[in-house]
């Protein structure tokens, strides 16, 4: 997924921006459309998938597309368009997430409808309740996060929620837990903070902290309230498959083998999956992204924010401390902000807890909270807020562990 992402993103080159913005432009034509054309559209279950939208999300919308426009022709002020701002959104943040969410939709159906996640689901399956409370089936979605990256990784989960496989509670936990940005992605950002001389400590930090999240989390408030209820029903009433886990594992993916769509049937969900999420998230994570960075840049809301941070960070005797939670706090506006702040910080210990907190704080606005929201899932914005807030103070105290071993 990797490889393929960076080779359509260097082949395409900068045509993609310009393809973003057009994305975008179609959205809020589509759903304008689909407000003043009557009940004859309004019917038309595809047309409505697509276009459907709350009002809020409708000013989202074009909020966003406008400011791409801008953004893309240099109009306006030049806080706003400039490489640092909404240039680095629609070019580089944007870009990458719409290859993602296509590459991700194209092999969604290979995933999900022959066998794939039956026949690992069966072997996870005991150890993912006990610790995890969620079907041994999910960890396909982490595997497909993993290696594609966090969209990818809930363009599953999502898919796997409607068809009724998970209740909406489980799709919560695995959402929030598993759909960890790629292995590709924190290389990244372990080398724009000069860490690759640690990185098999960093993603054992990463891995230990994330399992100590998905351990707590599900067994806690906002997680443990959601509706442990499916969206649809399935094959819970079929015959339970016997025999050991191999045989299981093989049956139930047999089973699910012989009931595969057709080709005509794969092609075109593909294609709604891939409209319905670039049209919903590109122009919503154009507003909010970009905001995000105005906010950080230009007023001191981060500052305010990151303040009972930054006390427990001294506790911790943590170096420059007040730029690493800043840095920690506006990781909920961007994944890769944190890394741009304290890749010049002198103190090794402080970049090193900076990179945990910045890959596995998992929820970012930019992507996977606009993604989460747009998906349907049973999560709101304070939820997100409490989750991150969560994450962070589990994952804080093992990072600053970790860090013990760099000085």
């Amino acid at each position: 997924m990797g490889i393929a992402s960076n080779f359509i993103k260097d082949f395409v080159g900068n045509y993609l921006s310009a393809f973003v913005v057009y994305l975008c432009i179609i959205s809020c034509g589509g759903a304008l459309l689909y407000q003043k054309k009557g009940k004859h559209i309004q019917n038309d279950n595809t047309f409505s998938r697509i276009f459907h939208t709350s009002p809020i999300w409708s000013i989202i919308r074009w909020a966003g597309t406008i400011m791409a426009i801008m953004v893309w022709l240099e109009m306006g002020p030049e806080w706003l368009w400039h490489g640092d701002m909404g240039g680095l959104v629609l070019n580089d943040l944007l870009v990458s997430v719409m290859v993602a969410i296509g590459l991700g939709c194209i092999i969604l159906p290979f995933l999900t409808d022959f066998g794939l996640m039956e026949f690992l689901g069966s072997y996870a399956e005991k150890w993912f309740r006990r610790l995890f409370t969620v079907p041994g089936r999910s960890a396909v979605d982490a595997i497909a996060s993993w290696l594609g990256g966090s969209s990818v990784g809930l363009v599953v989960t999502a898919n796997q929620m409607r068809s009724g496989f998970y209740t909406q509670r489980e799709a919560a936990v695995i959402a929030t837990n598993f759909s960890i940005v790629s292995i590709t992605f924190a290389f990244v950002v372990v080398d724009t903070m000069n860490l690759m001389a640690h990185f098999y400590l960093f993603y054992a930090t990463l891995i230990v902290s994330g399992v100590a999240c998905a351990i707590i989390l599900p067994r806690i408030p906002p997680l443990s309230n959601k509706a442990d209820t499916c969206l649809a029903k399935y094959q819970a009433l079929e015959p339970e498959i016997t025999g050991t886990t191999h045989q299981k594992a093989w049956r139930s993916a047999m089973r699910r083998a012989e009931k595969a769509p057709k080709l005509s049937k794969v092609v075109e969900g593909i294609g709604l999956n891939i409209l319905e999420i670039w049209l919903g998230v590109l122009p919503a994570a154009m507003f909010i992204a970009t905001s995000g960075l105005l906010l950080a840049e230009y007023t001191p809301i981060s500052q305010w924010l990151a303040m009972p941070l930054v006390w427990v960070l001294d506790m911790f005797s943590v170096a420059d401390a007040a730029v690493a939670g800043q840095a920690m706090v506006i990781g909920f506006a961007d994944m890769f902000l944190p890394a741009l702040i304290g890749a010049e910080l002198s103190s090794e210990a402080t970049r090193f807890i900076i990179a945990i907190l910045a890959v596995g704080q998992l929820i970012f606005m930019s992507e996977t909270g606009v993604v989460i929201l747009k998906l349907g899932f049973p999560l709101k914005v304070m939820d997100l807020v409490i989750l991150f807030i969560l994450r962070t103070l589990i994952i804080l105290p093992v990072a600053v562990a970790s860090a013990a071993f760099l000085l």
